[in-house]
């Protein structure tokens, strides 16, 4: 084959084929090739090796025998230093005979890798060549272990030389991958140190992916494989550490950073040895301290990071040594030691801070729970009795600090069964509690004293001072005083029912008929025993409209909901509840109808399936004889999964009035029913005799009710609306109204979880998205200077609260500026 006077492009193709016909053989074709590949020009050398590479990637896996790819590689090799200048094709012929023949000879691992990773510099290539060699090298450590294992020390150290510099992210990610194979393959001996260097120098990760970057290679990609090769190998585990305590250390990091490197404390942990955390203990708690307590952050929140990182520590000391106990005395005495002046000086911001770091110490180890809530307690109390006081100016806001932390921990003292740390403080605390004027700190400790069961004398007293108290504060304006105080008396009841029902007694039965007193009744009710208790001061109040503010609703609902456990209690207070409202006249029933409504529908979130049935049962005996009953339970119904009892229900009413609470019945039964067509049919005919406004608001519940479940039937009723609308303008009011009731998911008889609807998963996205395209449609087909369209579309995009639908209404605005709209 003449090559002379032949283009490149021509002797590949022409090569290509003759070798793959079996033509010519490999050896003549490289003797064509001679002159050029020994010529004294070096570009005319790196030319022909070129040629040869481009023909050698155009021949299948399985052409080219084991002798054939052993002379080859040979070829290469031998030009692997010279080709690294001109920057050629020798790397891409090494890459492709080991990745791509089938036949890679026995032992050609060691040739590579003496040639390139030993003898060779492979920093001297440019990044292409970098990443191909690594990925050759990652082939050998996969698939030819024995051949590189038994090149033992030599192999570490040319692997070594060839990592150490690399800065490109690409080869980052596969260097990364190779150290972590290297390094458990060979015994590191004398060298782990210089070893570990090669990665260490990459930590903390500092990388930003530009923005024109389609490698997809992240930071944290790049972290994640740095710290895997930092605890590769257990001998690691002493340079780990110190590495760690050197960049919580280092001025030049942020916080960010830093905090990242206390999540990597936490997994080295996980992975080292016990007795490697031991040796540096004490660097780790120093630097993790610079860190918890920095001057210059002044949340009270201690980052997740810090308090894992401790959790850890204290798991790996307690399971992993013989000497664990002393280490986590260690880690407990060093913290509490800290931590004392932030917290006795708390006018420094860090209090809460270092309070928040020693509950979760405590929380760590039963071994270090009592000796932290003890500490911290004998604080606490110096503080709000103001014996750490450097300031009279700031006396009483060091007092208010103590006191704004106090109840927290004599609680964790009592959940912890250290209740015997609270009651040795507990008549110190009483005196300084009764000194201090802020009304919000003497509830939370009365929670705290009530749980400890000791009411002797004084408690006793104390109690019933709180108990006055509260007759005011559960009505104030402030929301957290009026939370304080009702949270109270429900621990009050918890803990001790007979004491709080004699001073109760007392305190309500003068003013039983004042409905100021509800909250404190609704509070009390924890158990059957104070139920029956409370209804006769309760009963007879409910019966009068002005016990029906919003607060006391809110109060008649937390009754339910504390005692959600209590299934039978809370169908009997309902039953009294209901009761007690029917006394009052229709009038006040209908003009309070909303609110009561909304209350007894989140009254029906508590209630399990079978005591929900059983008080619907209870509700259509009483609606069918008193019809506006139902302003007031419609919205319970609904939350039932009894289509019948829906429909008997629905079947009790009179044929007129309360029309919109009809719709929304028929609504629910559609949604849940298996048979909805056949229901459609006949509630369209009873929905016939409904005045005009209700029948399009039939529509528009409808729509919402099948397209919640993907029903097709409810885009028909879209489309009937949307056409109703272009052709009957004169009830644009009536037919928006209906519109937006197809996609209303907000009011109270739409909200999926309130009405426990069906729907199928995030059908609010669903139905929105589907919309868009119906709306575009009957948008186009409206004549230039209808302005009803427009309006309809902007009610309904409103309620969307869909960017993608807004911005094609924006779309749709530009088209049309002749009309007015106000998207």
């Amino acid at each position: 084959m003449e090559v002379n006077n032949v283009n490149d492009v021509d002797i590949i193709a022409g090569s290509t084929e003759k070798l793959l016909a079996r033509s010519i053989s490999l050896r003549e074709f490289i003797q064509l090739l001679g002159p050029r590949l020994t010529s004294n020009d070096p570009e005319e050398r790196e030319k022909a090796i070129e040629l040869v590479v481009s023909v050698l990637c155009k021949l299948g896996s399985d052409f080219l025998d084991s002798k054939e790819v052993e002379l080859l590689l040979d070829f290469l090799l031998g030009r692997f230093d010279e080709s690294a200048l001109a920057g050629g094709a020798v790397v891409a012929g090494i890459k492709h005979l080991v990745l791509s023949s089938s036949k890679i000879p026995v032992g050609c691992e060691k040739l590579v890798a003496q040639k390139v990773f030993i003898d060779g510099s492979v920093q001297d290539w440019g990044q292409k060549d970098r990443f191909a060699l690594f990925q050759v090298l990652e082939y050998f450590v996969t698939k030819r272990l024995e051949g590189i294992r038994s090149m033992g020390v030599e192999f570490l150290l040319g692997f070594i030389r060839s990592m150490t510099g690399e800065r490109d992210p690409r080869c980052l990610v596969i260097a990364f991958r190779l150290f972590c194979k290297v390094v458990r393959l060979f015994s590191l001996g004398p060298f782990v140190e210089d070893v570990f260097d090669v990665v260490a120098c990459y930590y903390p990760i500092e990388f930003k992916p530009s923005s024109g970057d389609t490698t997809g290679i992240t930071r944290d990609l790049l972290m994640s494989g740095c710290e895997e090769c930092l605890v590769a190998s257990p001998s690691f585990a002493p340079f780990t550490y110190q590495l760690i305590a050197e960049k919580l250390d280092d001025d030049e990091l942020d916080e960010d950073t830093k905090l990242e490197v206390c999540s990597f404390l936490a997994r080295a942990c996980d992975i080292f040895p016990a007795i490697a955390l031991r040796g540096q203990l004490d660097d780790i708690l120093a630097q993790l301290r610079m860190v918890a307590f920095n001057p210059a952050t002044k949340s009270a929140i201690m980052p997740t990071q810090i308090m894992t990182a401790i959790q850890a520590i204290t798991t790996k000391l307690s399971s992993g040594l013989e000497e664990g106990p002393v280490g986590i005395d260690h880690i407990c005495e060093d913290f509490l030691e800290n931590c004392e002046p932030f917290i006795l000086q708390c006018e420094m911001g860090m209090c809460g801070r270092s309070l928040t770091l020693l509950e979760f110490l405590a929380s760590c180890h039963s071994k270090m729970t009592k000796t932290v809530i003890e500490k911290v307690l004998g604080w606490l109390l110096m503080l709000v009795k103001g014996e750490t006081v450097n300031s009279a100016a700031n006396r009483d806001e060091v007092i208010d600090e103590g006191f704004k932390y106090l109840p927290r921990w004599c609680k964790l003292a009592s959940s912890t069964g250290n209740d015997s740390l609270v009651l040795c403080h507990q008549q110190s605390l009483l005196k300084e509690i009764r000194k201090c004027e802020s009304k919000t700190t003497c509830y939370p400790m009365g929670e705290v004293f009530v749980s400890l069961q000791n009411a002797d004398n004084a408690m006793t007293a104390y109690y019933d001072e709180l108990l006055t108290r509260s007759l005011k504060d559960s009505i104030n304006d402030d929301s957290d005083l009026r939370n304080s105080c009702l949270s109270f008396i429900h621990e009050f009841a918890i803990h001790n029912w007979n004491l709080l029902a004699k001073l109760l007694a007392s305190r309500v039965d003068c003013i039983r008929g004042n409905c100021s007193i509800v909250p404190i009744l609704c509070a009390a009710v924890c158990s059957m025993e104070s139920m029956q208790f409370i209804l006769p001061f309760l009963q007879p109040l409910l019966s009068q409209p002005q016990a029906w503010s919003a607060t006391n609703l809110q109060n008649l609902l937390a009754v339910f909901s504390c005692n959600k456990s209590q299934q039978d209690l809370c169908e009997i207070l309902f039953r009294h509840m209901f009761s007690s409202l029917m006394l009052a006249s229709d009038d006040a029933l209908s003009e309070h109808s909303v609110a009561l409504a909304e209350c007894i529908q989140d009254i029906g979130l508590s209630l399990h399936t079978e005591f929900h049935l059983s008080i619907m049962r209870f509700l259509a005996e009483h609606i069918e004889m008193r019809p506006v009953l139902l302003l007031l339970v419609y919205l319970f119904i609904v939350q039932s999964e009894d289509v019948e009892e829906i429909s008997t229900m629905l079947s009790k009413l009179p044929p007129s009035g309360m029309e919109w609470q009809k719709v929304v019945l028929m609504g629910a039964i559609v949604n849940k029913a298996g048979d909805f067509e056949r229901r459609m049919e006949h509630f369209d005919v009873i929905c016939s005799k409904f005045s005009k406004e209700s029948q399009f608001r039939y529509k528009g519940v409808m729509c919402r009710q099948l397209l919640l479940v993907d029903r097709s039937q409810g885009w028909a009723i879209l489309e009937t609306l949307l056409d109703d609308l272009k052709n009957h303008p004169e009830d644009e009011l009536l037919l928006s109204t209906a519109l937006c009731e197809c996609v209303d998911f907000d009011s109270r008889w739409s909200d999926i979880s309130k009405c426990a609807y069906h729907s199928t998963v995030l059908a609010r996205q669903r139905i929105f998205y589907q919309i868009l395209p119906i709306l575009v449609r009957h948008f186009n087909q409206l004549q230039s200077g209808n302005l009803v369209g427009p309006r309809y579309l902007s009610l309904i995009l409103e309620r969307t609260q869909s960017r993608r639908l807004h911005y094609q209404g924006e779309k749709l605005k530009q088209r049309e500026t002749e009309f007015d709209w106000d998207l």
